[in-house]
């Protein structure tokens, strides 16, 4: 007897989509709706960004650009969740899921992108690349003596 599919796997062994799980994380409002800052900010947990900013944004977590977020500049972080806007460049990131309202130019670099249904990309993608993980300042690496 021959298959032509496979059975459908158990729900609890398929993997929510990181982009639901990620919505779902619980994160640190860095800067709140009707906000605007420029510069360089550095966070060391999960954060989320709701209004504009203008500068650099590094994170060694999870990083989320809600819906009605502007971003323009250079993000770093492991794990990114663009919902809003972006105007730059994504460096050295694990995972990068563009949600459906996502509107981004510039350049990705990640060993994973999700560009979900009806999201807006222009610029260009570079994978295989260094990831914020392991380019984390030396005082956060652990070096075995």
């Amino acid at each position: 007897m021959s298959r032509d599919f496979d059975p459908p796997l158990p729900t609890a062994q398929i993997p929510r989509p990181p982009m639901q799980a990620w919505v779902d994380e619980r994160t640190r409002v860095a800067v709140g709706r009707n906000t605007n800052i420029s510069g360089k900010l550095i966070f060391q947990e999960p954060v989320r960004i709701e209004g504009r900013f203008r500068g650099e944004l590094s994170s060694v977590e999870l990083l989320v650009v809600s819906t009605e977020a502007k971003i323009e500049g250079k993000i770093r972080a492991p794990r990114l969740l663009i919902l809003g806007e972006l105007q730059g460049d994504v460096v050295g990131a694990a995972q990068v899921v563009l949600g459906p309202a996502a509107r981004v130019n510039g350049r990705i670099e990640a060993r994973s992108l999700t560009i979900c249904e009806g999201a807006r990309f222009n610029g260009e993608v570079q994978m295989a690349v260094e990831t914020a993980d392991t380019a984390v300042p030396s005082a956060r690496r652990i070096v075995p003596a």
